[in-house]
């Protein structure tokens, strides 16, 4: 079984940690984007477990997340500062072809990070895929951030363990244990920053015409059954008539929540693109 490989970029706000993996085979690299308060470590498993190594893969901690470090600035934090630090991974890995897997507050980083790949000439990389994993695209997305980012942080850090608390609920099941553990471990001033970028930027709502500003990107927006009806994005997606997906037995966190149906999913379509690209 390969191996995936930790690799760490210096930036001017700190040092983001990420997984890669390169397929010999592969000329296209999946991106995974994670969301607010998340890291990198589950992937691993996922990886040997799912036979992942069909693929090519970067798996970076956002900066504040994981093992990645903490800026004490808050425009550290941003969707747009986000982006740059992925674009510099980007191109430390010499990668050109890319789909990227973008879940929650990742997907408002991926907007910019497609942005910024589509408006620089130096950067190589050209998406042509995108996950949309219950990415946020409108104000109902925000239901953590938009109540965050009224905030002051002196308020947010005094009421950390509780949120955190609130999070988990009387939940007992892996996924939900292990996000909080990531939760807490970005710690209070990674989230308060995180959000008052993210909610502004979904709150306005524009999101889903920045995606669809970009031809040549073949996009799949993915929610969890669970959450079936109960986002206004979905309906955003369904009046867009743009494809629509949903992983059985999964809420927020689908591809930890069913991962052998999201990994079969994704899977197929990665590498459907994958043919169109090599034939």
């Amino acid at each position: 079984m390969a191996a995936l490989e930790t690799k760490r970029l210096v930036t001017d706000n700190g040092t983001i940690v990420y997984h890669v993996y390169r397929n010999p085979d592969q000329t296209m690299v999946n991106l995974y984007v994670h969301g607010l308060g998340d890291n990198r470590k589950w992937f691993p498993k996922h990886f040997s477990t799912y036979a992942l190594d069909r693929f090519s893969w970067i798996v970076p901690d956002l900066l504040g997340h994981g093992d990645s470090t903490k800026s004490d600035e808050a425009e550290a934090y941003t969707m747009d500062q986000q982006a740059d630090y992925l674009a510099a991974i980007l191109e430390k890995e010499d990668i050109k072809r890319l789909s990227i897997l973008a879940h929650s507050m990742g997907g408002a980083i991926a907007a910019s990070l497609i942005e910024l790949l589509a408006h620089q000439e130096t950067l190589k990389a050209r998406p042509s895929l995108l996950f949309y994993l219950e990415g946020n695209l409108d104000a109902g997305d925000a239901f953590f951030s938009s109540q965050i980012a009224k905030m002051t942080f002196s308020e947010f850090e005094g009421q950390f363990d509780s949120w955190c608390d609130k999070i988990l609920g009387d939940s007992k099941e892996e996924p939900m244990l292990n996000f909080v553990t990531a939760f807490r471990k970005a710690g209070p001033f990674t989230i308060w920053a995180s959000s008052k970028s993210l909610a502004p930027i979904s709150m306005k709502g524009d999101l889903l015409g920045r995606l669809l500003a970009h031809q040549g990107i073949s996009m799949y927006f993915i929610f969890g059954e669970k959450n079936k009806g109960v986002f206004s994005s979905e309906s955003l997606v369904r009046k867009a008539n743009l494809p629509l997906l949903f992983i059985p037995e999964a809420g927020h966190g689908l591809h930890t929540e069913n991962p052998p149906v999201f990994w079969k999913i994704v899977c197929e379509l990665i590498q459907q693109e994958s043919n169109q690209i090599q034939e």
